[in-house]
């Protein structure tokens, strides 16, 4: 059962008002209890109404407030994300520069290199130019034999070509330190653009956060505004509720005594383990306190046991007694609550078609009905409960 704990005499509260089906009737003394039953019947349907509009939405601010936590959450990530990206884009640019720096110290000392061997080389030509290539001829006819000639001659042509080649490897050098650093000069430029590109992603995503944020209080201001209606109303309904089921038990001691005085006995009411099962499935849903099956958070007492079956499963009465209430009733859907005597009766909610009809006599194991989801539910059950003196107590022991 998918519905808040009502006692089985406030139940009757949408038979009346629909129209559908009448209140059971009852002895003539009667009658002023009974239109003062229907009085306050009317009132906590209203109620009724209202409270579930209001819950319906708070589960809507519930989820709306949800899912902005989580765009706000995402957002809060991918600014996170982006500072991330930001200190990586920082620290690849400070060793960049780091590597710059090392290069122009390289690209200095290749350039003073060269600076020095173009130099030398340059002097040594000016030298042959204005002097002749004396030294070297000096060098060359100062040899005792041919042999040794030849020997010289291959070392001054040595000579000459390794300082040419000194020369162009130094400006190989300076070439290549130049066109490195050149890269490094370039990659500095993308770091510093893709960090400005960031730095602006993160400026507008801490917007959206700001944004977020705001939307974020507002929702949660407005759903404890809300929720703070529905704990109101549900306050109300439950003393409607408490009202109501004093006159229910004020009409029953009415019939009581004027059964007594028709020499009437009453039945003893069925006791512990003499319920049989209403169709057999597990129990989906135990009696006690639950976690609202809605969502919304907080909890709810459930009255009874929801017994899982698929839909238009046969429903047997637990035990004999008089059908009391047979019709739509708010929450349970299509209901049926069977009065089994000495305060003693049984519920059975959010059927898809029922088969029996107010007054009616019926049979322990008679088919009063088929399961279904009528009502407030979340999948096809049948929810079944015990009361004693209308208030709801686990069906458990007493069946078998």
């Amino acid at each position: 059962m998918n519905a808040r704990p009502r006692p089985i005499v406030a139940i009757a509260l949408a038979v009346l008002l629909a129209g559908s089906l009448p209140f059971p009737a009852s002895p003539a003394g009667a009658t002023g209890t009974s239109e003062k039953i229907r009085r306050q019947q009317r009132q906590l349907h209203e109620i009724h109404l209202r409270l579930g509009r209001k819950r319906n939405q708070l589960q809507f601010e519930t989820l709306r407030e949800s899912d902005l936590r989580n765009q706000l959450d995402r957002t809060n990530g991918a600014i996170a994300g982006v500072n991330t990206r930001i200190g990586s884009l920082q620290a690849q640019a400070e060793s960049n520069q780091r590597r710059i720096a090392a290069q122009r110290v390289q690209l200095d000392a290749a350039q003073r290199s060269l600076k020095l061997h173009d130099d030398l080389y340059k002097k040594r030509l000016v030298e042959i130019y204005e002097h002749g290539n004396q030294n070297y001829l000096d060098v060359l006819f100062s040899s005792r034999s041919f042999s040794e000639f030849v020997e010289r001659w291959h070392d001054v042509r040595l000579l000459l070509a390794v300082n040419r080649r000194a020369i162009a490897s130094r400006k190989s050098a300076v070439a290549r330190v130049a066109r490195a650093e050149q890269r490094l000069d370039e990659r500095l430029l993308e770091l510093q653009s893709e960090q400005r590109a960031q730095s602006q992603a993160r400026a507008q995503l801490a917007a959206l956060a700001q944004e977020r944020g705001n939307l974020v209080s507002l929702a949660h201001q407005q759903r404890v505004s809300v929720a703070g209606e529905v704990q109101q109303l549900e306050g109300l309904s439950a003393q409607e509720e408490a009202q109501l089921e004093g006159l229910i038990r004020e009409q029953q001691a009415e019939i009581a005594r004027e059964n007594a005085a028709k020499g009437i006995v009453p039945q003893a009411p069925p006791g512990a383990g003499q319920f049989i099962w209403p169709v057999s499935g597990p129990i989906t849903s135990p009696y006690g306190w639950r976690p609202n099956p809605y969502g919304g958070g907080g909890g709810e007492f459930h009255p009874g046991i929801d017994i899982g079956v698929a839909s238009g499963t046969t429903i047997v009465a637990a035990a004999s007694g008089r059908v009391i209430i047979a019709g739509w009733v708010s929450g349970y859907g299509n209901y049926v609550a069977i009065d089994h005597g000495g305060g003693i009766s049984t519920g059975y909610g959010h059927m898809s078609q029922i088969f029996v009809g107010v007054g009616q006599n019926v049979q322990r194991g008679q088919a009063i009905g088929a399961s279904g989801c009528t009502g407030r539910c979340t999948g096809p059950h049948v929810h079944f409960e015990v009361r004693r003196n209308g208030a709801p107590v686990d069906p458990n022991p007493y069946l078998h």
